[in-house]
């Protein structure tokens, strides 16, 4: 875990993230893999999925605490088999990334080592926001197609 505090990542947060109805205020902590530990402006603490697209309301420190020491989410936040996989294959993450699926693999839900890139943080959470956006309201199995615009 990392500890990032305000700053650019809270402001992409708000931009990309914001249809999400939270004003987030502090970047508690990040996984490697991009999942986020986040309090809003009332103080509440949320976790962000980037893989699923999602914003899960913790509530209280306590309750953040609890819901990060349960087995299913320190597996998912140490995500330890991808993170393994992704060093070995693209090297440490610089300062300010983190590793991550190309979008096409975060949309088929395709962990495939071979689908693990290094990403600047700032990045993944502007694309992860707005691929979470657009496909929010699509049925399970829904095929999407993605065209990147430079």
């Amino acid at each position: 875990m990392s500890r990032a505090g305000k700053g650019r990542e809270i402001h992409a947060l708000n931009a990309a993230w914001g249809w999400a109805g939270v004003r987030f205020a502090e970047m508690v902590a990040h996984s490697l893999m991009g999942h986020m530990l986040v309090t809003d402006d009332t103080g509440a603490f949320h976790y962000v999925d980037p893989d699923l697209g999602e914003v899960t309301r913790l509530g209280t420190e306590a309750e953040a605490k609890a819901y990060l020491a349960r087995d299913e989410t320190q597996a998912i936040w140490r995500a330890d088999a991808l993170v393994d996989a992704a060093a070995k294959r693209l090297g440490a993450p610089a300062l300010g990334e983190v590793y991550s699926l190309t979008p096409q693999a975060l949309v088929a839900g395709d962990y495939a080592h071979e689908n693990l890139v290094r990403i600047d943080f700032v990045r993944l959470i502007q694309i992860t926001g707005d691929l979470a956006r657009q496909t929010r309201d699509l049925p399970e199995g829904a095929l999407v197609n993605i065209k990147v615009v430079d």
